[in-house]
């Protein structure tokens, strides 16, 4: 009887949070993809079908930009894939990280600064995704969209989960 009682909240507790990291990777994903969009619409007159297609080039490399309906969505399936990839690390690893860095706001300029890095350090080169010369600042823009559009969502919205959850699990104990 108590493991039944136990597998019930196992089940609740992975719904709720299966719940917020969806809403939240979608979120983050949204925010960074339209603030991806302006940028490159004001900065280079580019349209957003071609930064689908950038991303879809990834895989694809040149063949992405013969057509532009099928890679750009594709392009965007990648873009919300790697969105929630980040969404879900973070929430794996909100606890340590809280621990080592406290203030949600510096927890999202931390984690947009690793997402920049990890992504164009080590995933982008690997990529078929045509490459450019290093700007610096390109590269700071492209940090701070990531720390506004994916980094202080992600710790905001993680800090609130994983409060309500302790106030959640208090309550139960009062009782």
């Amino acid at each position: 009887m108590l493991n039944r009682s136990s597998d019930k909240l196992n089940r609740r507790e992975m719904n709720r949070i299966s719940s917020a990291v969806l809403k939240i990777g979608f979120l983050a994903g949204c925010a960074d993809i339209l603030i991806a969009f302006v940028d490159a619409w004001w900065s280079y007159d580019i349209l957003p079908v071609r930064v689908l297609q950038f991303i879809a080039s990834g895989l694809l490399g040149e063949k992405a930009f013969e057509q532009p309906v099928g890679p750009a969505l594709l392009g965007l399936a990648i873009h919300f894939f790697i969105a929630f990839f980040w969404t879900v690390l973070f929430f794996v690893l909100y606890g340590q990280f809280k621990k080592v860095v406290g203030a949600p706001f510096m927890q999202g300029i931390v984690y947009g600064l690793f997402i920049w890095l990890v992504m164009n350090l080590l995933v982008l080169p690997l990529t078929h995704a045509p490459g450019s010369e290093f700007r610096w600042f390109t590269a700071i823009k492209g940090t701070i969209i990531l720390i506004i559009a994916i980094g202080c969502p992600l710790a905001y919205f993680a800090r609130s989960y994983y409060l309500k959850k302790e106030t959640d699990i208090y309550k139960k104990q009062l009782r």
